[in-house]
């Protein structure tokens, strides 16, 4: 499942001593580790130049990110879906890096970036979102990129600055949203696991429909705690089977067809086990 421009196999990196690589690798895991802490703050109730939230991810060592506008929240859910992401981190460092200015001059700047975010295969992304309009009004913006690029590139990672053009694709975007509505978490119904094994054993290729019509279990019935069983009524906004591929293509052990909308026809492929 390819569903951010972080899941693109890391560009070249400058060719690094070993002393070098062993210490960016001891500085993201430092970076990535419990102990360390956001460098900038957005308390609640304060006024701010956007509109901040917080995004629920078991992806941050704290549970939750502060997104500091909509467009930071809406690249979570691409982060927060993608099985290669491991660690997400907020604003998670103060960085001292050379600006170039449009005069020529170099001078020493400051950057706190969005997020940083930890691979599976060990690759590390810092990232920045900014609204493409709002790009185009600062002159400086490719400069100052450029500028971001080389530092970030000397600790061994790849700088990225995002913009809705690339988040906000769509259908991508709706289906990872729906995606991530049917993440698990413990308050699931009872039987869901059964249902993930029944999907797991199925044969692939196959839809969304075909796996649906074939699990021994495929409805949710429920009833108020203060009713007899007798009540119990289809809950037919939600389908566990549905719920259940989404759920194993967050977690890369199945593929779904991002490319379209959602429906009966969506193509599931079963992942191979070395690439889950």
């Amino acid at each position: 499942m390819k569903n951010s421009e972080t899941t693109a196999a890391l560009p070249q990196l400058p060719d690094l001593d070993l002393e070098t690589k062993l210490a960016n690798e001891a500085y993201w895991k430092e970076i990535f580790g419990p102990n360390n802490s956001p460098q900038k703050e957005i308390k609640p109730g304060s006024r701010y130049v956007t509109i901040p939230g917080w995004f629920p991810t078991l992806k941050c060592i704290r549970g939750e990110v502060r997104t500091r506008e909509p467009l930071m929240a809406d690249l979570m859910l691409h982060l927060d879906t993608d099985p290669a992401i491991r660690v997400i981190a907020e604003f998670p460092i103060k960085e001292a890096y050379i600006a170039h200015k449009a005069d020529g001059r170099k001078v020493v700047s400051e950057h706190i970036p969005d997020l940083a975010v930890l691979r599976s295969d060990g690759a590390v992304f810092v990232i920045d979102v900014m609204p493409y309009h709002v790009q185009l009004s600062f002159p400086s913006t490719d400069r100052k990129r450029a500028d971001l690029e080389r530092h970030y590139a000397t600790k061994g990672a790849k700088y990225l600055l995002l913009d809705e053009t690339t988040i906000r694709l769509e259908p991508l975007l709706s289906n990872l949203r729906m995606m991530w509505r049917h993440k698990q978490n413990k308050h699931e119904p009872k039987g869901m696991e059964q249902i993930r094994k029944a999907v797991r054993e199925a044969s692939y290729p196959s839809t969304i429909e075909t796996l649906v019509r074939s699990m021994p279990e495929n409805a949710i019935f429920a009833r108020w705690g203060d009713e007899p069983a007798s009540a119990a009524r289809h809950v037919t906004e939600c389908n566990p089977v549905f719920t259940a591929v989404m759920q194993l293509a967050a977690r890369g052990e199945v593929d779904v067809d991002l490319g379209k909308k959602f429906s009966g026809n969506t193509t599931v492929t079963r992942k191979e086990t070395a690439n889950a």
